[in-house]
């Protein structure tokens, strides 16, 4: 007797049958062969569907979550920087230093006839900070040292550099071709005669590239609060839960590049600006939800997103750590955060780049 052997289904639910009441057993048991499948795979099949319909959900479609926002430009509308700081104010301190002891960076009087200015050279020493050296040497503004030393970043100060230390307090300036000394004087609130007598200049004439010293000149509120350090200012108190680059997009999984950084915060917390600024745009987009752009002095803007809800319009003047909304979780979003990007001169940069 031939044997051969037959691969077929084991069902032992399904009884033996005759041949007329086989179609009708089988639909009777399909329901049954459908419920067979594990629990584990209809669970993996249900989180694909979900999975690849998230864009949809999200108003887009395919893997790609970056939106192109227009930032306007704000040139015909400069900030005044310097306007905004009031008379009799105090220079931001650096950091472990107490207000009431950095020094001013009020423009210093002047009287009307002064001493030629002298020069001494000091090497920074462990321990050193530039209000300390401002101090040490009788100035009474901490642009001085910054400015006439061309220092971008106070904390930057190194054991060992040298610097160039000015009796008074003032600014350097270089000549350029149509200053004179009389468009100078009256520039920076000083007479002809002390500009005369602190260069120890014989004549008014000029010449371009000659280095001149002002006295009583102080730095603008942006130069000052850039070379501090202090420029920026996060927008929330949060945790940091997505840095600026390249990530795992946490809905789809695909590789995008996020433009900016995303601090987890609790919904409503107050969202402030990161510096003095101008309202430039405000909206809604299926990627970054309520937001907010800001144009500031030096090229930058800064845009918050997912916002709860928007308080400032457009073309509000807003000073640092000025509220202009609330955080949400609105557009493309896993929870209540705000996002962060910062640019300059229209081009992204890590945002980390330039926060405190």
């Amino acid at each position: 007797m031939e044997v051969i052997t037959l691969l077929r289904p084991e069902n032992r639910f399904i009884p033996a049958m005759s041949p007329r009441s086989a179609p009708r057993a089988a639909a009777r048991a399909a329901p049954r062969i459908a419920m067979d499948f594990p629990a584990p795979f209809v669970f993996l099949v249900a989180m694909a569907a979900l999975l690849s319909t998230a864009p949809l959900l999200q108003d887009r479609l395919g893997h790609y979550r970056l939106e192109r926002i227009s930032l306007a430009s704000d040139d015909s509308l400069p900030l005044a920087f310097d306007a905004v700081l009031s008379p009799g104010g105090q220079s931001l301190p650096e950091a472990g230093a107490s207000a009431d002891t950095a020094p001013l960076n009020d423009p210093v009087p002047v009287p009307e006839a002064l001493r030629t200015v002298t020069w001494q050279r000091y090497t920074v020493r462990a321990g050193d900070s530039v209000s300390r050296i401002a101090s040490r040497f009788g100035l009474r503004n901490v642009g001085t040292v910054l400015a006439v030393n061309g220092i971008d970043n106070a904390r930057r100060l190194r054991v060992g550099q040298t610097l160039d230390i000015p009796s008074m307090d003032g600014l350097r300036h270089t000549v350029a071709k149509g200053d004179t000394l009389s468009g100078l004087a009256k520039r920076h609130g000083v007479s002809v005669t002390a500009l005369l007598d602190v260069n120890d200049l014989s004549s008014e004439t000029l010449s371009a590239g000659q280095s001149l010293f002002i006295p009583g000149a102080a730095l603008s509120r942006f130069d000052l609060k850039k070379a501090m350090g202090e420029l920026f200012i996060r927008p929330v108190a949060g945790r940091l839960t997505s840095p600026y680059g390249y990530r795992s997009d946490p809905f789809t999984g695909a590789r995008t590049f996020h433009t900016g950084i995303d601090l987890a915060v609790p919904q409503g917390t107050p969202v402030k600006a990161v510096m003095d600024g101008k309202v430039a745009v405000t909206g809604y987009s299926p990627v970054y939800g309520n937001y907010v752009i800001i144009s500031h002095d030096g090229g930058y803007q800064s845009l918050y997103g997912h916002l709860h809800s928007i308080g400032v319009k457009k073309g509000s003047s807003l000073l640092q750590g000025s509220v202009l909304g609330k955080a949400g979780n609105t557009g493309y979003s896993t929870g209540p955060h705000v996002h962060l990007s910062i640019y300059k001169n229209g081009k992204m940069i890590n945002p980390l780049s330039v926060l405190d």
